[in-house]
């Protein structure tokens, strides 16, 4: 029996076996199967809602960002499911409606968006560059569930970055009493590049808390990820500002697209840092 507890006590301890590589392809296989399949399901149902959504889609996207959008939503759709579907349609819906608020102010002051308030698809990526690398990655390594609690922070906190931009630029274009300039606390026109208003700040602030309240309801975030999504979509707003008053005019590179992919970038990096770092 001593014998006998011994090879027990001997087999317990002796180190695990390696897996075999056989092993390894059989799992990779089977992550290529799921993979295949969450992707096949979502380019199936985001192609249904564009098809009965065209017009309510156009109304608000030029034809070619109808087909960017397509490619946005089906990735964010297969890596987060329909929780994260419903937030890039948040996203989509909400920032489109803003746009429209005091269209006749800011048509009389020239401050009105760009072909007719549609998004070009290089709005798109401006808008959703950041949750689109997010989304890939989540897919890519999605058996790691502590990075991809880090990616749907990322994810989350890009969209709520930017919806606080539009909202508080749309806002303070239109209702903004008095707009300085960030980088030098000086009065300027509305709708100047870098400029902020109070109004337009805190319309912005109250919109990305509601976005990342949302989140956190349906799950995407816990609390931790749902501060850290508040805080780094505030300090991507103010980096955002900063770039558009500095840098940005000197550079014809810089143009608000390519600082709002900056912006949004910033964001899901920040948030998911931040994430890291409260555990």
């Amino acid at each position: 029996r001593s014998g006998a507890r011994q090879e027990v006590g001997a087999s317990s301890l002796a180190p695990r076996r390696k897996p075999l590589s056989s092993d390894r392809v059989s799992s990779s296989g089977h992550v290529a199967k799921v993979l295949l399949r969450d992707v096949g399901q979502a380019v199936a149902l985001n192609s249904t809602v564009f098809i009965l959504g065209y017009k309510a889609l156009s109304s608000g996207l030029s034809n070619a960002a109808i087909v960017h959008s397509w490619v946005l939503g089906t990735a964010c759709l297969a890596a987060f499911q329909w929780k994260g579907y419903v937030l890039v349609c948040l996203y989509f819906v909400a920032g489109t409606l803003v746009t429209k608020v005091g269209k006749r102010i800011k048509m009389e002051e020239g401050t009105y968006e760009r072909n007719e308030g549609k998004r070009t698809p290089a709005s798109v990526w401006g808008s959703g560059f950041a949750a689109f690398v997010c989304a890939l990655l989540a897919l890519w390594f999605a058996e790691e569930e502590r990075l991809c609690a880090l990616l749907r922070a990322g994810f989350v906190a890009s969209f709520a970055s930017k919806l606080s931009d539009t909202v508080a630029s749309e806002i303070g274009k239109a209702y903004g009493k008095t707009t300085i300039l960030i980088s030098t606390m000086r009065p300027v026109p509305r709708g100047t590049d870098g400029a902020i208003s109070v109004e337009g700040t805190m319309a912005g602030l109250v919109a990305s808390g509601v976005y990342v309240v949302f989140a956190l309801m349906l799950g995407l975030v816990n609390t931790a990820g749902a501060v850290a999504c508040t805080v780094a979509a505030f300090l991507a707003n103010n980096f955002e500002s900063l770039l558009g008053a500095t840098v940005q005019q000197k550079y014809d590179l810089l143009n608000n697209d390519v600082v709002n992919m900056s912006q949004i970038s910033v964001a899901a990096l920040s948030a998911a840092l931040f994430l890291s770092l409260l555990g």
